[in-house]
């Protein structure tokens, strides 16, 4: 079992950016889900196939319809015979005469690479282009008809007039009509699929961490107290809301993008090299750049986000410190030196924001520099190529929308980093809770939960929080159902221990104790809760209604919590809160008195039954006055239960039947109130402290017990 403490060791850790183990673990969450993640991924499919084909449309509108280029193929028939041949479709290889072929210039962008350069580096292919019309159409304004074409230099098409242009080219208006149509489509199908893909992966991993975050406060409550007193009730808050909420930012902010960013980075690159391998190469040349710079900042931004964490915990801490304890602070007027050092914790964590803010303004600025840098690449050395007609205009457009691309999810990269190594860390804190062992668990062969009658004996028990260092030494003592027992003794001599065994919050070392004659282990826990109650000195009560702190979730009905609160004497004060039992508490009670608040809890041990009743110093904070109203309350309670009180004020147990005295760990005397201060021993002493005078004469039992009587 790890150390309670270990998951806390350090609140500003930071983990690392991929745990391949500690996704998988997250992943076990996730499964349940597996639909909704097959069908983000189908969703994220089409979405980045349709990313990935928009620019090749937009090189086809322009190749195609927009930039409707051919270029003059001048040589032997034999050699032209060869070029026509090259032609898959229609239109791309026109003979106009035996030495004569019009190329288009985008058809040899389908051609195999290597024969395409050769066409494009033979001298006998002019590197003008031109528009080609119907030579009946030939309007005298510009270029020259040859055979049945009429050629338009690229550079002389502003001659033709618009009307004429407009008559001439609506075939290509018609197709690029039905592209914008095709385009506008395509865009919708990955706005749907976009959202689709978003929304069903972020609900997926949503419900994956409501999945984490009910089973870690589950298994939080079946943790043992020694687990609780590592560590503090915080830093427990924080696992389960905070480090729950940074895996939650993973799933939504990385993981919605990330799969999406690598297929368009990958997808990108293979198309970039398919269509033209040195342009590709020329626009990944700032890759190691880009790398390098990366790298650098990536440290710094990891020390500037460990700061923030570091500081932004310690403001949470002095905070939530100076709030809980504000009676204190302003009791000994310590306003301004906890304001102090509040004002300082908070210019660190505004100076490492700052910093973290200042990193982030240069770095993604220079990583914007060095895309710039791919692109211009990409345009000088494409603009070139469609200058010497080795590219089309159209290529190089849709070539400058894929460098984008391919660069969009790397700029990212940092800002992902940060989340993905929070994330990690978190993950470390939460699994490291849920790998904690409970150290009281049902045994395998624990009875099934049942009812008892009340019988406790507790034979030769020796107890220690810390391994040889005994609370408890060979305690031994039986109490029978219906019967009390009181724990009386110094602080320090083991009552609380007594009675945190006998609920099994924490198991013996040696010895056994045993209910209705069964060892306690072998009970189950949910026994052992069904029928002990305990009542303990800090009354607790939750923020809901008073009906709701007495029945705490039970199935119990008003008129059952009316009836309990009346026998302990606590309907009068509830009946006048504003709202009677429907009444919403403050945070811990805040608005009721220590006393009403006890109260309240008696009624809570009464409305469930208990067989076995453990009262922990109830009546040690409140006013002689509510004491008579608690006294009365703890009479009605114990009727018919097993009970085991606790008590430094000796007048709480005077009516049991059996008083242990402890000390150091061990039952020095035991016996009713009468036979003890008969003895005048320990508790005969702790009497005269409390009712007597501290004087050794003989006449001071007789003093002392006409003044109990009285």
């Amino acid at each position: 079992m790890p150390p309670h403490g270990s998951p806390f060791t350090d609140d500003t850790m930071e983990g690392k950016a991929y745990d391949g183990a500690m996704v998988k673990r997250l992943m076990h969450y996730v499964k349940p889900h597996k639909k909704l993640v097959y069908l983000a991924l189908l969703f994220m499919l089409v979405s980045s196939a349709v990313d990935l084909l928009l620019p090749y449309l937009t090189k086809t509108a322009i190749d195609k319809y927009l930039a409707k280029l051919y270029q003059v193929y001048t040589a032997e028939p034999a050699a032209c015979d060869s070029v026509v041949a090259l032609g898959s479709a229609p239109g791309d290889f026109l003979r106009i005469s035996p030495d004569t072929v019009l190329v288009r210039k985008a058809a040899l962008d389908g051609l195999d690479p290597d024969v395409s350069h050769d066409v494009r580096a033979d001298a006998r292919l002019l590197r003008e282009t031109y528009y080609i019309f119907s030579a009946g159409d030939f309007t005298g304004d510009a270029g020259f008809v040859t055979g049945q074409w009429w050629l338009v230099r690229e550079t002389d098409l502003r001659r033709v007039p618009p009307r004429v242009l407009f008559d001439l080219r609506g075939d290509d208006l018609k197709g690029i009509a039905r592209l914008t149509w095709i385009l506008g489509g395509l865009i919708l199908i990955s706005l749907v699929c976009g959202y689709g893909h978003m929304m069903t992966l972020v609900i997926a991993g949503q419900r994956a961490m409501y999945d984490l975050r009910s089973r870690l406060f589950k298994h939080i409550q079946t943790l043992s107290l020694d687990f609780f007193t590592g560590n503090p009730t915080g830093r427990l808050v924080t696992r389960v809301a905070n480090d729950i909420e940074a895996l939650n930012e993973m799933f939504s902010s990385v993981l919605v993008n990330f799969f999406k960013d690598v297929l368009l980075l990958f997808g990108t690159a293979l198309i970039l090299f398919f269509m033209n391998w040195r342009l590709a190469l020329l626009s990944i040349l700032v890759m190691p750049l880009f790398t390098l710079v990366s790298i650098f900042f990536r440290r710094m931004t990891r020390k500037a986000y460990r700061d923030v964490r570091k500081y932004l915990a310690k403001l949470n801490s002095h905070l939530a410190e100076d709030l809980s304890g504000v009676k204190v602070v302003q009791v000994f007027r310590q306003e301004k030196a906890r304001r102090d050092l509040f004002l300082d914790t908070n210019e660190k964590y505004f100076q490492s924001n700052m910093k973290q803010l200042v990193v982030f303004g240069v770095f993604r600025p220079m990583i914007e520099v060095i895309a710039q840098l791919g692109t211009t690449i990409v345009l000088i050395y494409g603009g070139l190529s469609v200058m010497q007609g080795a590219l089309t205009l159209g290529a190089l457009v849709a070539f400058l929308s894929y460098v984008r691309q391919m660069f969009r999810p790397l700029q990212d990269m940092s800002e992902k980093y940060n989340i993905m190594q929070s994330a990690m860390a978190s993950s470390e804190r939460v699994f490291g809770i849920l790998d904690t062992v409970p150290a009281i668990v049902d045994a395998p062969d624990a009875e099934p939960p049942r009812a008892l009658t009340g019988l406790v004996e507790f034979r030769d028990v020796t107890f220690g929080y810390i391994p040889d260092q005994s609370v408890l030494r060979n305690v031994s003592f039986t109490v029978k159902p219906g019967e009390s027992v009181a724990l009386v003794g110094p602080t320090g001599a083991g009552k609380t221990s007594v009675i945190s065994l006998l609920t099994r919050f924490w198991d013996v070392n040696q010895g056994s104790i045993l209910l209705d004659g069964v060892e306690i282990g072998k009970h189950s826990v949910e026994t052992l809760r069904k029928n002990i109650a305990i009542v303990l000195q800090d009354a607790f009560i939750f923020s809901r209604s008073v009906a709701d702190n007495i029945r705490l979730g039970s199935d119990i009905g008003l008129d059952r919590i009316r009836e309990a609160a009346e026998m302990v004497q606590a309907a009068d004060f509830i009946e006048r809160l504003p709202d009677g039992y429907d009444t919403v508490m403050a945070e811990r009670g805040a608005t009721l008195s220590t006393g009403q608040k006890q109260l309240i809890c008696f009624a809570r041990a009464l409305v469930h039954d208990p067989k076995i009743l453990v009262l922990d110093e109830a009546t040690s904070n409140v006013d002689p006055s509510t004491e008579k109203l608690i006294q009365r309350a703890i009479e009605i309670l114990m009727k018919g239960r097993t009970s085991l009180i606790v008590a430094h004020r000796l007048s709480t147990v005077q009516q049991c039947g059996n008083i242990l005295v402890l000390d150091n760990g061990r039952i020095l005397e035991r016996g009713s109130h009468q036979e003890l201060l008969a003895k005048r021993g320990i508790y005969y002493n702790l009497y005269l402290l409390q009712w007597g005078r501290m004087n050794s004469d003989d006449s001071a039992p007789t003093s002392v017990n006409r003044r109990h009587s009285s």
